[in-house]
């Protein structure tokens, strides 16, 4: 019987996207749902467990209109779309559409945190931007010389992760710079991404057979990444909706964060000008300063 005319040969008997080109391959298992989806599971998860958190972010989130908020909610859903490029294709440019925007938003998360309880218009660190994009300019050349290597993704990326995790609860959880309700968002942050979204990374990557045999075969093909995807997705949210919360404190604006449907924080503030009236006020103050 000849092959139809109209599906690529490779399609049918290799799978779409193959060769593939990506330094890393996943659990679950290549082509079984669909010939032009390569992990049709851990694609989907990637726009539902990350790409909408950040669009959530990008909507509803960032009540102090500051660029490093919306720079946070934007690379979370640039790395969901990533991610499912990745997934679905196993291409190496979708590869660095996935893992450069983390090492971008770690980075970020890392100049939030430093920046938490700076004036508006007078930060503690004010070469820091700079500084940090010449650094990561370095690591994305770096990066490309050695995308071949997934280790040094590895290295780099849980680096800066483990750095974020403990200024995050340094300022949300020890100093309580965002009082009772920033220390409950950022719990619940370190909850999703490190203590369950990590360990089940490293389940799903290094125990496949047994995830395979007991979790892929009853699920209809699904893996533990899905949970990871969606884990880290929650809690790269909330580690933004905590920084948000506590920037708020600190620079003294009325607000408050509710949870939609129990577990997904919003920010807002409790007077539309409130805002204004913290900028006025550190003006004045600026001013007597001066005097």
């Amino acid at each position: 019987m000849m092959p139809n005319s109209t599906i690529p040969e490779v399609d049918q008997y290799m799978g779409f996207w193959k060769p593939h080109s990506s330094s890393i391959d996943f659990c679950e298992r290549n082509y079984e749902n669909s010939h032009h989806v390569v992990e049709l599971h851990n694609t989907w998860s990637s726009l539902v467990g990350i790409s909408l958190f950040g669009l959530i972010g990008l909507i509803w989130g960032n009540p102090t209109k500051e660029i490093r908020y919306t720079l946070a909610h934007s690379l979370l859903l640039f790395i969901g779309l990533g991610s499912a490029g990745l997934h679905g294709t196993l291409h190496w440019i979708f590869q660095s559409s996935d893992e450069l925007p983390m090492v971008y938003l770690v980075a970020i998360y890392m100049y939030m945190g430093f920046e938490l309880d700076s004036k508006k218009d007078q930060l503690h660190y004010p070469r820091m931007p700079l500084i940090m994009s010449i650094l990561l300019l370095i690591n994305t050349v770096v990066y490309y010389a050695f995308q071949h290597l997934y280790i040094v993704f590895i290295l780099t990326y849980s680096t800066l992760a483990t750095v974020n995790a403990f200024l995050l609860y340094n300022n949300a959880i020890r100093k309580n710079m965002g009082g009772d309700m920033g220390r409950r968002i950022g719990r619940r942050a370190l909850i999703a991404y490190v203590g369950i979204g990590v360990p089940i990374w490293f389940i799903d990557m290094g125990m496949c057979d047994w995830v395979l045999t007991n979790v892929a075969n009853a699920t209809f093909g699904m893996t533990l990444h899905v949970i990871w995807h969606i884990a880290a997705g929650y809690g790269a949210y909330c580690i933004t909706a905590t920084l948000e919360y506590c920037r708020m404190v600190s620079l003294g604006l009325p607000c408050e964060c509710k949870f939609w449907m129990g577990f997904i924080p919003f920010n807002y503030l409790l007077e539309a000008e409130g805002l204004e009236k913290t900028n006025a006020s550190n003006r004045k103050t600026d001013g007597k300063k001066d005097a």
